[in-house]
């Protein structure tokens, strides 16, 4: 804004001069060719000065707007994923309702509530993202690979526990479990995720190649999902 009233200033200044500098007919024509050289020498100057001013405008502009599409492009995939997590839970929680419990083993939780396969995981993944008791959350899911060996949901936990050691700056251990998650469930939902902090863990080692690699192999797997896009900006990031 401060630019544009300078500008105005400056369009203002210029129609000022042109109508200050009047030749003066009575001099002599050495004079008057010297006045007429020093208005357009003016004149140009203004002029020169007024571009400037507008391509500096002009720049302004496209960075603001180059900035309101890479917020745009951001805001989108946090809908995307906040969605996808949405439908997540929905099909969690469907999945969970048509069990039965009384088929199922059970599990002591630390409030001596006894809960069966299914409701462990669900307890777990509470403790996780609604209540947010980190700890407690990776306790749960350690004691759930004991315990159910064979549940389909031994994917999930891993990614899980990838996520959760990932958070408190465990990467060895986050590492571990996601690589069971990737080698082990090819299937899984979590797979493509499980990819991605793989290759953000390696970024972070500084093991570049590592890092394109598991890029790439989340772009090939899954070339249509928001995980895939995340992929291709950090893989333009780590070829400049």
């Amino acid at each position: 804004m401060k630019k544009l009233f300078a500008l105005g200033l400056l369009v203002a200044g210029c129609a000022h001069a042109q109508s200050a500098n009047v030749v003066d007919l009575s001099s002599s024509p050495s004079q008057r060719i010297a006045k007429l050289e020093q208005m357009l020498s003016q004149r140009n100057r203004v002029q020169v000065e007024m571009q400037q001013h507008i391509d500096t405008l002009q720049q302004e502009l496209n960075e603001l707007r180059g900035n309101s599409e890479t917020q745009d492009h951001r805001l989108n995939q946090i809908l995307q994923r906040q969605r996808e997590l949405y439908q997540e839970l929905d099909k969690l929680s469907s999945r969970l309702n048509s069990r039965s419990p009384v088929t199922q083993p059970s599990v002591a939780t630390d409030t001596n509530i006894t809960l069966s396969e299914s409701d462990a995981y669900k307890h777990a993944i509470n403790l996780a993202l609604k209540q947010q008791r980190y700890d407690d959350a990776i306790g749960e899911f350690e004691k759930y690979l004991i315990d159910y060996p064979q549940s389909s949901f031994r994917g999930n936990v891993h990614y899980w526990l990838g996520q959760l050691y990932f958070r408190d700056g465990k990467k060895d251990l986050a590492k571990n479990q996601l690589e069971k998650l990737v080698t082990n469930f090819p299937k899984s939902s979590k797979r493509v995720e499980g990819l991605i902090r793989l290759g953000r863990i390696a970024q972070d080692a500084k093991k570049r190649s590592k890092a394109i690699a598991y890029y790439q192999q989340a772009i090939k797997e899954y070339p249509n999902s928001s995980a895939a896009q995340i992929a291709q900006t950090r893989l333009k990031s780590l070829k400049k």
